[in-house]
């Protein structure tokens, strides 16, 4: 039978353990652009061209609910709300101040996505004519 010392002694290294683990995940949550990264857009805003915005849920503009990020490949790709697999080309990829900034267009829109290297929060732009929408969400690595 263990005693209280005991019983201590033998959970205090998978006490420390579990503490310490999640500063180790933020300190190796680097995304700089050197790992594939998966993105989950979560809220969304949509503006026309007279100024006007209002939220929409992010199936409803026909996005990939998962964005793959395949840094080496220079695309983005993934399954819209209509079960159709997309992919669009980077066409510029840079990191400055803490941030991954990724650039492309396509069919006439202009996009760009910014990626906190420390956190993995995402914000992204997709500009039209007449109507823009802005998009947060996260990315994790893939």
């Amino acid at each position: 039978m263990m005693n209280i010392k005991q019983s201590i002694g033998k959970y205090a290294g998978l006490v420390v353990a579990l503490l310490v683990a999640p500063l180790g995940v933020s300190l190796a949550a680097d995304f700089d652009g050197s790992e594939k990264l998966r993105c989950v857009p979560t809220d969304a805003t949509e503006c026309s061209g007279a100024g006007e915005c209002k939220r929409v849920m992010v199936e409803e503009i026909n996005i990939p609910r998962w964005i793959t990020v395949d840094f080496k490949k220079k695309k983005l790709s993934g399954t819209d709300s209509d079960d159709e697999q997309e992919a669009t080309a980077i066409e510029s990829v840079r990191a400055a101040d803490g941030q991954t900034i990724l650039q492309g267009a396509e069919n006439g829109r202009a996009w760009s996505i910014v990626i906190d290297q420390m956190t993995g929060d995402m914000t992204a732009a997709i500009a039209g004519d007449e109507t823009g929408f802005v998009l947060f969400g996260v990315c994790q690595k893939h």
